[in-house]
């Protein structure tokens, strides 16, 4: 017999005789005892528990691939301490064993509906929090239906520190559609799901807050999803930057005595530009949304052109641009062709997807910001006269309670300072707008206005098309506009030196 056969033989003689003892003398908790018996063999060094947890160094490395998945909180916490309500009931998922979809996604499926997981997130804003003070956890989802009757879901809330998942049923699925816009089977549809923390917690969880999110259709079910919950305090807001770092920027004074400075994020949706460079536009886009005040910008990549990577990168690197890789939530693979194409071709599945950025967006940095603006890289909310910034734009109008609309104005396809003629008509309400939503109310965010605030909030109102509109740089290939309908406005070229001045300086660096 070889030292390796003796080692396994002995080992299992020992677990057979420390079974038979618990069975003997502690026969009402024997399960619990037997598991803890499993766990203290599989750490002797003849286990492979060393090929089952990565050192700490890779802990990181397994982060940047699944940045969602909270390994950290698993290595240090939920598996040595073995979380579990007891041996059959609710046990932490192990990360080997979630159901991952298409990279950044999770599949959870309970009776006939199919929800794909993207991300979730504390909300404890004042607005939320009227009762309990522990707030809501929000998920990002989609499901594979809109409007119709959602089975029963339980929510496994974990905290550090307390081994048994707090269990709390979802309250509300709030879709981030309206069926009036279409509704084809086998699509999927954006959805935040509200979890509950419950008003009592057991007083060692008093001023804690869950590290991470499972669901599941019955209550003691082991769970195959598990998302970190986000939660960025009002403390870590970004340094507000109204005015350009560049040389030559300068703002009207008149305007800028202001006892609170706002602070605005910009959320754009997944950047689909694998074969075309857009770096010319992009960097005068980037740089006239810093003069207007944007704090920080927010992307997602699909995918983009080397030269484009570089751009964004450059802004990356300066703390003015956030990225994050994105997926599509049907399974649709990132092939540079095929996906390209179909963002082309299926508008629906399009439109849909882009609303999983936009809402992302906002949940993750609504403590960060006092507005989230919502817009493409061909649209500029711009202010109006003499106002120079966002900030003057929404004193100007006096009221701070409201997600605050734009109406939009098209124009002829060239740069912004070359370009000063569009339509003489401004769009209807609600057609083509772009808002600035008010981060303490605002709960679901479409592309163009926020879809659904919480309760006992005002809805959103337009500007005065004197203080602020929405240009909308359109491509002529799509959208005629008549030389009889188009006036000249040359609002834009009051930010001609400092734009010039901004775009050069990134050039010289780049």
């Amino acid at each position: 017999m070889t030292a390796k056969a003796k080692a396994l033989f002995f080992g299992l003689t020992l677990f057979l005789i420390i079974t038979w003892a618990l069975l003997l003398f502690n026969s009402q908790n024997w399960q619990d005892s037997v598991e803890q018996v499993l766990v203290s063999l599989r750490t002797t060094p003849n286990t492979s528990l060393d090929q089952v947890i990565p050192p700490t160094s890779s802990i990181a490395e397994l982060q940047k691939e699944l940045p969602e998945v909270d390994f950290d909180f698993w290595y240090h916490y939920a598996q040595p301490d073995n979380y579990r309500i007891n041996w059959t009931c609710a046990k932490y998922p192990d990360p080997l064993d979630l159901q991952l979809h298409n990279y950044y996604w999770q599949t959870f499926l309970n009776a006939n509906v199919t929800f794909r997981l993207y991300a979730a997130y504390l909300d404890k804003r004042e607005a939320v929090n009227s009762s309990s003070g522990h707030g809501v956890v929000r998920i990002l989802a989609t499901a594979n239906q809109s409007d119709n009757e959602f089975p029963s879901t339980h929510c496994q809330l974990w905290f550090v520190g307390h081994k048994q998942p707090i269990v709390t049923p979802i309250s509300e699925y709030t879709s981030v559609w309206v069926k009036e816009w279409g509704l084809k089977p086998l699509l999927s549809y954006p959805h935040i799901l509200s979890c509950p923390v419950p008003n009592t917690l057991p007083t060692n969880l008093a001023g804690s807050n869950p590290s991470t999110v499972s669901l599941t259709s019955q209550f003691c079910e082991h769970a195959s999803n598990s998302l970190r919950v986000h939660y960025e305090t009002s403390n870590n807001k970004v340094t507000k930057g109204i005015i350009s770092n560049a040389p030559g920027s300068s703002v009207n004074s008149s305007f800028s005595e202001v006892k609170t400075p706002l602070n605005f994020g910009v959320c754009l949706k997944a950047f689909d530009f694998p074969f075309v460079d857009i770096s010319e536009r992009l960097i005068e886009w980037f740089e006239l949304q810093r003069l207007l005040g944007a704090t920080r910008i927010y992307g997602y990549v699909y995918q983009v052109h080397p030269q484009v990577q570089r751009t964004l990168a450059y802004y990356e690197h300066s703390g003015f641009l956030e990225l994050r890789p994105l997926t599509m939530a049907n399974g649709i693979p990132r092939l540079p062709h095929y996906l390209h194409l179909l963002l082309k071709n299926r508008l629906m599945v399009k439109r849909l997807n882009e609303l999983i950025p936009y809402n992302d967006c906002f949940y993750r940095n609504m403590y960060r910001h006092d507005y989230m603006v919502n817009v493409d890289i061909d649209e500029v909310i711009m202010p109006m006269g003499e106002l120079r910034n966002w900030q003057q734009l929404l004193v100007a109008d006096g009221e701070t309670t409201r997600s605050k609309c734009e109406f939009n104005s098209n124009f002829k396809e060239l740069f912004m300072l070359q370009n000063t003629l569009r339509h003489q008509n401004y769009t209807k309400e609600n057609v083509a707008t772009k808002c600035f939503h008010n981060t303490r109310f605002s709960l679901t965010l479409h592309n163009h206005y926020t879809l659904k605030s919480l309760p006992n909030s005002c809805d959103r109102r337009f500007l005065s098309t004197q203080i602020a509109q929405m240009q909308h740089y359109k491509d002529t290939n799509e959208t005629t506009l008549h030389p009889s309908k188009l006036i000249e406005d040359r609002n834009i070229w009051k930010f001609e030196t400092d734009l010039r001045a901004a775009v050069k300086h990134v050039w010289k660096h780049l």
